[in-house]
């Protein structure tokens, strides 16, 4: 499912440092849902532009913050794209949280069907036929056929509690 995203840096005016500089936050909006967080940088209100969303002028000092938000940019895009492709459903929490390194680990329909063969592999000769096990390979072919065509991923991920 195909969603909007954007990324919007900010200097939040509120927070002034002894220095007199502000420190950036990153707002990310997925689907007009947003979530915020501080990207560790702080900037002189002189250089800060805020309609562009970057530090402005020549200064060694403004090309570094753009450089550190150009990284941080790149990354939430790479973080949301990935997720879409993996998982088809994203908000901007849990973009932020991977980006962070908060992120809940998934597991997927078909490693969870994998590890269920490969026990029931175990139990062959004790408690269960070659055949019951052959006939569970065959199920989780035709399920990883199912998704690829259905969904045009390669996995489904699941939230497990």
């Amino acid at each position: 499912m195909k969603s909007t995203f954007n990324i919007c840096f900010y200097a939040k005016k509120d927070k002034q440092k002894a220095n007199g500089a502000y420190p950036l936050f990153a707002r990310i909006t997925v689907d007009g849902v947003a979530s915020r967080f501080n990207t560790k940088l702080d900037v002189l209100p002189s250089i800060w532009d805020g309609k562009m969303g970057k530090a402005t002028g020549r200064t060694a000092e403004a090309s570094r913050i753009n450089r550190m938000l150009d990284d941080i940019n790149a990354s939430l895009n790479t973080i949301y794209h990935e997720m879409q492709r993996r998982d088809n459903y994203v908000t901007a929490e849990k973009v932020k949280n991977e980006f962070l390194g908060h992120s809940e680990s998934h597991e997927t329909i078909l490693t969870l069907f994998q590890k269920h063969n490969d026990d029931v592999k175990q139990l062959v000769g004790i408690s269960k036929t070659i055949a019951t096990y052959r006939k569970y390979e065959v199920t989780r072919r035709h399920l990883a056929e199912f998704i690829q065509s259905k969904y045009n991923v390669s996995d489904i991920s699941i939230k497990c509690s």
